[in-house]
């Protein structure tokens, strides 16, 4: 394709933009509104897989042994606790463990609750019990886990202890807010590019004796289709571009508040920098992909030259 056809269809596509600059600002002001919508549930539903992915970090199974395999002689764990440690290895979806002896447990028990609530309870007298501290892959695979765990009582398993109802309602809540963003998307493209589709339209309709003039001429179908295909493109770029800017400059504002009303340093939000490389990358390719599904859509249906 040669740079002055580039230019003719760029130049022709601009000139057709700005002809019908009332439709296109309602075009683009569609386009913007749904990809803003779809960009603010999408940073949710980020937010909250990070959130989730920080907490299975911590949020760790403890896995307590009963007195057969609880007692060691030294500090090394025992032949039946390195049998039982290597099962629960083998568990699909695990990510590792950590051993947590008796006195370990009992030392965190006294940064807890004080030194003062723990005299007596030293040596022999100590009542708690060796255990593993057991990471996941995924919070969404915590009950397969435990259940796979649990069966493990022959091996010397007395007890699972976790935070299970506090999981998997975050992982419904994930779920759920990754189901509503595509259906939202969904509906809210198909409404960009319907109107978009009627703008083409309208210019589609107003050329139309200068496309047949071209045709007449000898101009292919592509030559014809190209400037309207263009101007999708352009009309969605702007809309992508719209809501880009404006959750790089509010993201970081609304997170600073967030973190001033709640005062929580366990709640960690996305860094700035996760709208630059992810949000408004995408809000140009969504744009862009609205801006061509209703130019071509629109070319197809009216174009009959």
């Amino acid at each position: 394709m040669r740079l002055r056809t580039i230019k003719y269809y760029i130049h022709e596509a601009i000139r057709s933009v700005i002809y019908n600059k009332f439709m296109s600002i309602a075009s683009i002001f569609a386009v913007a509104s749904s990809i803003f919508i779809v960009a603010i549930f999408f940073m949710i539903g980020a937010n909250v897989e990070h959130f989730m992915g920080e907490l299975e970090a911590q949020m760790a199974m403890s896995v307590r042994m009963d007195e057969r395999i609880s007692h060691r002689v030294d500090e090394d764990m025992t032949a039946a606790q390195i049998t039982l440690r290597n099962q629960i290895l083998a568990i699909p979806n695990v990510a590792g463990l950590t051993f947590v002896s008796r006195e370990e447990a009992l030392e965190s028990m006294a940064d807890r609750i004080g030194p003062q609530h723990i005299e007596g309870m030293e040596g022999d007298a100590n009542p708690l019990r060796d255990s593993f501290t057991v990471e996941l892959t995924d919070l969404g695979f915590h009950d397969d886990v435990e259940r796979a765990i649990l069966n493990l009582e022959h091996l010397g398993v007395a007890e699972v202890h976790s935070h299970a109802q506090f999981a998997n309602t975050l992982s419904t809540i994930s779920s759920i807010v990754t189901l509503f963003v595509i259906l939202l998307l969904i509906v809210l493209a198909g409404i960009s590019v319907i109107i978009i589709t009627n703008t083409i339209r309208i210019t589609v309709n107003a050329r139309k004796t200068e496309i047949n003039i071209m045709k007449y001429v000898g101009a292919t179908d592509w030559f014809v289709r190209w400037p309207f295909v263009l101007e999708g493109v352009i009309i969605g770029l702007l809309g992508g571009a719209v809501p880009g800017f404006i959750c790089l400059f509010a993201y970081p504002r609304v997170v600073a508040a967030l973190n001033d009303i709640l005062n929580n340093d366990a709640i960690v939000f996305l860094p700035d920098y996760y709208i630059t490389m992810y949000v408004f990358p995408l809000s140009l390719i969504l744009g862009v992909l609205i801006g061509l599904m209703g130019s071509i859509t629109s070319v197809k249906k009216h174009l009959k030259v």
